[in-house]
């Protein structure tokens, strides 16, 4: 059962976010041929350095970088929402009615969503990385010799980083997936919680409830390590204690919180499903 309802919040999914993903695909391009544009006019090829209309071509080629960008943003941002308004309506809203009669288990229901969310979250950030890979290609076409020297030495630089510290590429990674899944569970938990306790304007309850636990939890996961970044930290006595920073001990604190956090928001959302959130 467990796979139907994946394949059912699936579909759902691609309905909201296919159209998203064609956006993605002609910033890239855009994005390409505006690298190209851009390494053009910066290199007086395409017109003089001289010419009254230089200024305003380099600003054109500039503004249209910093735009393509700026939509790639939005567009993982929207991808982003549309997981959690396609999660709001399955369960809470209308939807919700049939969504609850299902022959399944709440640990299903909250289980499935999270399987189709985590789905399409990497196909959009595939989607992204390979519309990055585009327009850093348009840029090594355009660069010259010396720029596509100066990322090689840069890229080589990366991995001999990377090598060098498989401990802490590995952490990095696990920090990264665990904060994932609590960023996930946190906000779908306030968004069944917050509708759980009023009777109108639910939406609106979720919303704010969403901001309240993000600042919370952002709170808590930050303060203390914030501190540790400059070396010191702050005793329960009031006094204050000084110490090196260890990068790995940080990032397994940091999975560790996550990983507890995540937990809690995941039994939060099942035990509100058990009792099949107010139905609008």
């Amino acid at each position: 059962m467990l796979v139907k309802l994946f394949r059912h919040d699936f579909r759902a999914h691609s309905r909201m976010q296919i159209p998203v993903l064609i956006a993605i695909a002609a910033a890239a391009v855009l994005g390409f041929f505006n690298m190209l544009f851009l390494a053009g006019t910066g290199s007086g090829q395409l017109i003089s350095e001289e010419s009254d209309g230089y200024v305003l071509m380099l600003g054109a080629a500039i503004s249209g970088t910093f735009l393509i960008f700026l939509a790639l943003g939005i567009a993982m941002a929207v991808m982003s929402v549309l997981i959690f308004v396609r999660f709001y309506r399955s369960m809470v809203t209308d939807e919700a009615y049939l969504t609850f009669t299902l022959p399944v288990t709440a640990g299903q229901l909250i289980g499935a969503k999270f399987l189709a969310s985590a789905v399409w979250f990497l196909i959009g950030s595939a989607a992204l990385a390979i519309a990055g890979g585009l327009i850093y290609s348009g840029a090594i076409l355009a660069g010259g010799g010396d720029f596509r020297e100066a990322m090689v030495d840069l890229w080589q630089e990366v991995f001999e980083l990377l090598a060098e510290n498989p401990l802490t590429t590995f952490l990095l990674i696990l920090c990264a997936v665990a904060a994932a899944v609590r960023w996930y569970f946190q906000i779908t938990g306030a968004i069944l919680f917050g509708a759980s306790v009023v009777r109108k304007n639910k939406a609106l309850a979720a919303v704010g409830m969403i901001f309240a636990v993000n600042f919370l939890v952002n709170l808590i996961t930050s303060i203390f390590p914030t501190l540790g970044i400059f070396g010191f930290g702050v005793l329960f006595t009031g006094m204050v204690e000084f110490y090196d920073f260890n990068l790995n001990t940080w990032l397994l604190v940091q999975t560790g919180i996550s990983v507890i956090l995540a937990a809690m928001f995941w039994w939060l959302s099942v035990r509100i499903a058990k009792k099949s959130v107010n139905i609008e």
